[in-house]
């Protein structure tokens, strides 16, 4: 069949999914193609699974497809993957990276995505930033995959359009195999709890088809999703503005003397921007947010006044979810931290800073602290705008009968309730699909430089990205 969102009408899956009981056997039960149509269900003891596709608006250009699993026993779902035939010959995907930093670009039947080199992820442990330990990157040729959403596009432009609206539950990847003229839609569903009769849209697709449309395609689907920012619907222009980070040329060496001779440069130039940022480097520790080092020796509040006298909204940089080894954080508060099951150890987010752990988002102790830093940060001390910053630390494993995707999720729904809708919430390192419309803006890609060249890789001639350019969302 087609990619046409109206030839899904009459589409024909083959599901492949895996769970274990809850109540009952250990041993994990997989069921491979299934046979699945629109108004046949599929039904076995313990799992009823249905699709259909209905209209997203009066044009049947827009579409939703769904299919819905029904546990008819307490489950824990492991795996679920569905298969489409179509043809794919003369398009090109667009693969999208996993989270803000991932690289996005059209790719055909030539290309390939490699996983990571075992050396590097080894070295660096950079892998632990991406979705290599849970998501197969297989590096054959002709086999692309695209996270949360994608589109396929011929030599006329024409545009077919696939966007997961049911990313709450679990990531999305869409998966085209080129040599087979397949398409998949897997979800990271390891971990999800259904209840018994509990009945959710694990998949929920918006599908649009259009010539030289992507901006009507884009507003469609974006649609779909709640806006929480604090710059709601049609403010283009309030939205659009120019910023200073003390980032890109003091990285981490930046101090109240750098930021007040910038902030002096600024005025008497006239530079025309409307953000004054300060990134990392203010605080005594990651995680210890509220503890500021001697490099500020008047501290942040008399800074930010300065600031907003001069006319910018001050910015600060904050990886609430991130808490670094050597913090006091760590020290005092390691029931606060996310534990590997297997190991009873705090889990292992990310290399910076000497290395960092993650902070367990449904604790309630933890999402106290968290609260304190972002009322001090916004209300005391008065910044106007947060850059937020390895924001997947907070989903790193699937836990309290969650998926990644799920706990993804709301740790972004928590970000935003922290910010408050009074402020500006810059979103970096962290699954796009999660931050729509609820990030006021959002990373969408590597540093600027052409390369960073790191302490760990010199040796091996390794270059890797920087991570922090900021652009709208």
């Amino acid at each position: 069949m087609t990619l046409a969102p109206a030839t899904f009408q009459t589409a024909v899956a083959r599901i492949n999914i895996s769970y274990k009981f809850r109540n009952g056997p250990e041993h994990l039960i997989e069921l491979k193609d299934i046979v699945l149509r629109p108004g046949q269900p599929f039904t076995n003891d313990a799992v009823e699974i249905t699709t259909d596709i209905a209209p997203a608006a009066e044009n049947k250009s827009k579409q939703i497809l769904n299919i819905r699993i029904k546990a008819l026993k307490a489950l824990e779902l492991k795996h679920f993957e569905s298969k489409y035939l179509v043809e794919l010959g003369g398009q090109r995907m667009l693969a999208n990276g996993f989270q803000s930093w991932s690289q996005a670009r059209e790719l055909d039947a030539e290309d390939r995505i490699s996983p990571i080199r075992s050396t590097v992820a080894y070295l660096t442990k950079y892998n632990l930033q991406g979705d290599y330990d849970f998501f197969e990157h297989s590096g054959e040729k002709g086999h692309i995959h695209s996270s949360s959403y994608t589109h396929f596009r011929d030599v006329t432009n024409l545009i077919n359009f696939f966007g997961s609206l049911s990313e709450d539950l679990g990531y999305t990847y869409f998966k085209a195999d080129f040599n087979n003229n397949t398409m998949s839609v897997y979800k990271d569903v390891l971990g999800k709890h259904l209840d018994q009769d509990q009945s959710i849209n694990l998949v929920k697709i918006f599908l649009a088809q259009g010539k030289d449309a992507e901006k009507e395609i884009w507003d469609a689907y974006a649609s779909y999703f709640p806006d929480r920012r604090s710059l709601k619907g049609d403010m283009h222009r309030v939205r659009h503005v120019n910023g200073w980070t003390s980032w890109y040329n003091y990285y981490g060496d930046v101090s109240e003397e750098i930021v007040l001779s910038n902030l002096k440069a600024l005025q008497e130039h006239k530079y025309p921007i409307n953000i004054f940022q300060i990134d990392d480097g203010f605080q005594t520790a990651i995680g210890d947010w509220l503890s500021i080092n001697d490099k500020f020796p008047n501290k942040l509040k008399p800074v930010v006044e300065k600031i907003s006298a001069a006319g910018f909204t001050a910015g600060l940089w904050l990886a609430p979810y991130a808490v670094g080894f050597t913090s006091k954080l760590a020290t005092e508060h390691p029931d606060w931290l996310i534990t590997d099951p297997e190991t009873n150890k705090p889990v292992v987010a990310g290399p910076n800073w000497g290395g960092f752990y993650a902070l367990d988002i449904y604790n309630k102790d933890a999402r106290a602290y968290l609260k304190v830093v972002f009322d001090t940060v916004l209300r005391d001390w008065g910044f106007g705008m947060v850059k937020l910053d390895f924001l997947f630390a907070a989903a790193m494993i699937p836990r309290s009968g969650k998926s990644r995707g799920e706990i993804m999720w709301d740790a972004m729904e928590l970000a935003r309730e922290l910010t408050g809708s009074d402020k500006l919430l810059l979103g970096c390192g962290v699954p796009l699909a999660c931050a729509w419309r609820s990030a006021d803006y959002c990373r969408i890609g590597s540093d600027v430089a052409p390369w960073w060249e790191g302490k760990q890789s010199r040796p091996l001639k390794i270059y890797k990205a920087s991570l922090c350019t900021h652009k709208l969302d």
